[in-house]
């Protein structure tokens, strides 16, 4: 048994899902809560092994099917209160019967994929006793590949993640969200053929001439293959249905990029999503060995000095940031796409044109959802605050979450851009790191601006991002600035005096804001009420409104989230500084917000 392992970085692959076949294995585990670790370490303790501790003659400590049941997708944390602060070693098991039909369509096609869609954080994965792999690349889909002939009528999948905090992970020990670990998105077999297309982005809209939303376009199909050989047997077809365009190209490698030329096209724009189906074969000799298929969108960024553009118009950024974390008094990673829509829809109620989906990735439902919605997306990797760069192990998490990230992303017309860090600090080793991320994933997405959300001290009367010396602000096309004026610094009363200097590249606020405890007492004057968030936030937008050829702006955050760093009794392990309570109330501050976006949307509408 072996894992389908990426060439270039060693870890599980990617396996794009689109319409493939697949069987999902969503719903209740047995689950073992571990603070040591400790089975694996002898024969005697093989968790993997799912031994019956009545029918050993040896004594056998663990019993797989007395764990306690948990529901896959979603982390450990909220499922039982004495889970709740838990950070170690979680093992998952589940038998898996199959009868003979089943066992047919599985293995019908040739290969069979174990897929997870996002872990936190580390994982292995054993099945019927025998290791398939392991990895340690947090948030993002993983797949590992299962011999045909290793599956039978019963079978035991066991998987160990391990959501402990480590100085070389990322993000490393301390961070102001809730370290939810376990199993946080759907897991599932997948098969395909054994010659097959594992990945297909199409990317890098250009547009040539445009008419009322109407275009015409270049732009280019990334395509990844698994299973062929080298030679001239092989071709690639593409074929836009809709468009009456099909191309086909011939395979030189396991790899290709198709360019797609002078193709007309209606948009994708925000707010009004247009989308095409598109059709992916790969043909060998004449046949068609598999076909997947995607639905696509035309939609081209562009920035020049300090200004950003959205097919050639100029874009103010009304944007909602969260946490992928569902409404509800207990929290939680999201446990289906119902949980995915209720954030996304109240997001959108502000009027918001775009999310910033922080800090880490987030599962390609949200995606899918932004794409039809016509809602643009900050995606983001988990480089947050201190960062051990000088570690190798950090160097690869980094470099190959960026890569993931944008892989995952990159056939998505939501995205706007792809962010590599927030709020990170100059440690030794920063600059080369994340060099060497940037320029991955500018070589992947090369129309896609990168960014970063940045700290810079208040000084003079104003916030200046340049003026700082940020080893990595060479590589950012566009700028995010996280400032709390009113809440940290300066004092809101300064506030109205405060400057944003707006530099060479488009600047958007990624951060503001104030906590607004739902139930404490309203007093302007005070801090941790729903009155003083009103009155900073008032004193930001009135910042923001003066501020020359700032790009837009997006409050921290859209709902209240955990956070253990927030311990004080207006808090108590939740950060406070959502537009709304946790449950979904919502706080005099959501309709200031709101009535900010309709201005600013009439200023822009003005403008034109």
């Amino acid at each position: 048994m072996n894992s389908e392992q990426d060439k270039s970085s060693g870890i599980a692959a990617y396996l794009q899902l689109n319409d493939r076949q697949s069987l999902s294995l969503d719903g209740q585990w047995g689950f073992y809560a571990d603070n040591m670790g400790a089975f694996g370490l002898k024969r005697s303790r093989n968790i993997f092994e799912g031994l019956n501790p009545v029918e050993e003659d040896r004594a056998v400590e663990y019993d797989v099917d007395a764990f306690e049941q948990i529901s896959v997708p979603g982390d450990w944390n909220t499922q039982k209160k004495e889970w709740l602060l838990f950070e170690g070693f979680g093992w998952y098991a589940r038998r898996l019967k199959f009868n003979q039909r089943e066992l047919e369509e599985l293995k019908g096609l040739g290969r069979i994929f174990l897929r997870l869609d996002g872990v936190n954080y580390a994982t292995e994965v054993w099945w019927n006793g025998e290791k398939v792999g392991e990895v340690e690349l947090p948030f993002l889909p993983l797949s590992f590949e299962i011999e045909p002939d290793a599956c039978q009528a019963e079978n035991l999948l066991v998987i160990r993640v391990d959501a402990r905090r480590l100085p070389h992970r990322i993000p490393s020990e301390k961070y102001d969200w809730f370290n939810y670990g376990g199993l946080i998105r759907s897991v599932r077999l997948v098969s395909t053929p054994h010659e097959f297309i594992a990945h297909a982005g199409y990317h890098g809209t250009r547009i040539l001439s445009q008419q009322s939303g109407e275009a015409s376009v270049n732009g280019t199909y990334a395509l990844q293959f698994q299973g062929i050989a080298n030679g001239t047997d092989y071709e690639a077809r593409i074929t836009l249905p809709e468009l009456s365009y099909t191309q086909t190209v011939s395979l030189t490698g396991d790899e290709l990029n198709v360019a797609l030329e002078g193709i007309d096209v209606q948009l994708w724009q925000p707010g009004k999503a247009r989308l095409y189906a598109a059709e992916i074969e790969l043909v060998k000799n004449g046949t068609v060995v598999d076909k997947i298929t995607q639905r696509i969108g035309f939609k081209e960024v562009t920035w020049r000095d300090a200004e950003l553009f959205v097919n050639g118009d100029p874009i103010y950024l009304k944007g909602i940031a969260l946490h992928e974390e569902r409404l509800g008094e207990e929290g939680g990673k999201p446990r289906g796409l119902e949980d995915v829509r209720a954030l996304i829809d109240l997001a959108q109620e502000t009027g918001c044109n775009y999310l910033r989906l922080a800090h880490y990735p987030y599962g390609e439902e949200w995606l899918r959802e932004c794409d039809e919605r016509g809602l643009l997306v900050w995606d983001e990797i988990p480089v947050y605050w201190e960062i051990t760069y000088a570690d190798a192990r950090t160097e690869e998490i980094i470099y190959n979450s960026a890569v993931r990230m944008v892989e995952l992303s990159r056939g998505h017309p939501c995205i706007l851009c792809h962010a590599m860090a927030n709020e990170t600090w100059e440690l030794p080793e920063r600059k080369r790191v994340m060099g060497r991320a940037f320029d991955a994933i500018k070589k992947l997405d090369p129309s896609i601006p990168a960014t970063a959300a940045f700290n810079a001290p208040y000084r003079d009367n104003a916030y200046d991002v340049e003026s700082v010396g940020h080893s990595i602000y060479e590589f950012v096309d566009i700028v995010g600035l996280n400032e709390y004026g009113g809440w940290y610094n300066p004092p809101v009363k300064e506030l109205p005096d405060a400057r944003i200097v707006v530099g060479n590249k488009p600047l958007l606020i990624t951060e503001f804001g104030a906590a607004g405890p739902v139930g404490a007492d309203y007093n302007a004057e005070k801090l941790w009420n729903c009155e003083s968030q009103k009155r900073i936030y008032e004193e930001q937008l009135a910042l923001f409104e003066r501020t020359e050829k700032l790009s837009g702006w997006t409050p921290w955050a859209l709902k209240d989230f955990r956070s253990t760093l927030r311990a004080n009794g207006f808090q108590r392990g939740w950060n406070r500084k959502g537009l709304v309570s946790q449950s979904g109330e919502k706080k005099p501050v959501f309709e200031t917000v709101k009535a900010a976006f309709a201005k600013a949307e009439a200023a822009l509408a003005n403008r034109g």
